[in-house]
């Protein structure tokens, strides 16, 4: 009876060490293989790591050390810009010119055919200031009576009637403008055969068409030409449009937009030899 339970017990004693030596078994394969795997993943977060600083760094001192060439290529490129916004202002400068030249010869080659026309002595000239108040509409001119201007003498340019010469002094005269209050023309209706008024300045934009010869109402748009009448304008020269007729007075009130444009006055001709008296 007691030599069974000898043997038992050491049956158990030695099933037991078999199962401890099973278990540490387990648990040294564990720790070396699951270690090798917990160890891995903090050394591969810390080579990623690395060499992500490493190539930053690197990328940082390869553009730390190109930095003086850029700082010189951009102020190149300042330098090339400046060069070419000042070419660029060079062009515009010569491109209105070339406008402003272009223009100038069309008025002249306007105005010398409108002379032509005339088939009277003239003298060119500049207009050198503009003047003007709600009683005289003047301009200045660079030619006087050393250049043979006479006083009273018809001044046009290249889209009609300007005035008369009003005061002439040595190397420059006064214009009278055909706005002035003190301004009066004769005229003829171009659509309207054989009836002529007279063109009268208001001190203002517009002028006004009077004394017609005959009880007519001119038409709205209808152009004025001097009549030749009077000894001062020779006939033909282009003076304005009727803009307005008003037939609730009597005789019709009648505007007239002159052609004279003020700020395109540049270069003018005098026509230095009063014509004779036309009778019509």
């Amino acid at each position: 009876m007691a030599v069974r339970r000898s043997a038992s017990r050491s049956q158990f004693a030695v099933l037991k060490a078999f199962m401890w030596g099973v278990t540490f078994s387990i648990f040294l394969l564990l720790a070396i293989f699951g270690g090798r795997t917990l160890l891995a993943m903090p050394t591969d977060v810390i080579s990623a790591g690395t060499v992500k600083l490493v190539s930053a760094i690197s990328r940082f001192w390869s553009n730390l050390s190109l930095l003086p060439k850029q700082i010189l290529r951009f102020r190149e490129v300042n330098r090339d810009l400046s060069q070419l916004q000042s070419r660029l202002s060079q062009l515009q400068a010569e491109q209105w010119r070339v406008q402003e030249l272009i223009e100038e010869n069309h008025r002249l080659r306007k105005l010398l055919g409108l002379a032509s026309d005339l088939a009277q002595p003239y003298t060119a000239a500049e207009v050198i200031a503009i003047g003007g108040s709600n009683w005289f509409h003047t301009i200045v001119i660079n030619k006087g009576s050393q250049e043979g201007i006479p006083q009273g003498a018809p001044v046009i340019y290249h889209d009609g009637l300007v005035g008369r010469v009003w005061e002439v002094r040595s190397h420059h005269s006064i214009v009278l403008l055909l706005t002035d209050r003190h301004s009066a023309v004769g005229v003829s209706l171009t659509e309207h055969q054989g009836v002529y008024g007279i063109v009268k300045g208001t001190g203002r934009r517009l002028c006004e068409l009077v004394h017609l010869s005959r009880h007519v109402v001119p038409r709205k748009g209808e152009v004025l030409v001097t009549s030749g009448l009077g000894g001062v304008f020779p006939k033909g020269i282009p003076v304005g449009e009727v803009v307005s007729v008003s037939t609730t007075t009597e005789p019709p009130t009648v505007k007239v937009k002159p052609f004279l444009q003020v700020d395109e006055l540049h270069e003018v001709i005098v026509l230095t030899k009063l014509p004779p008296t036309v009778n019509q």
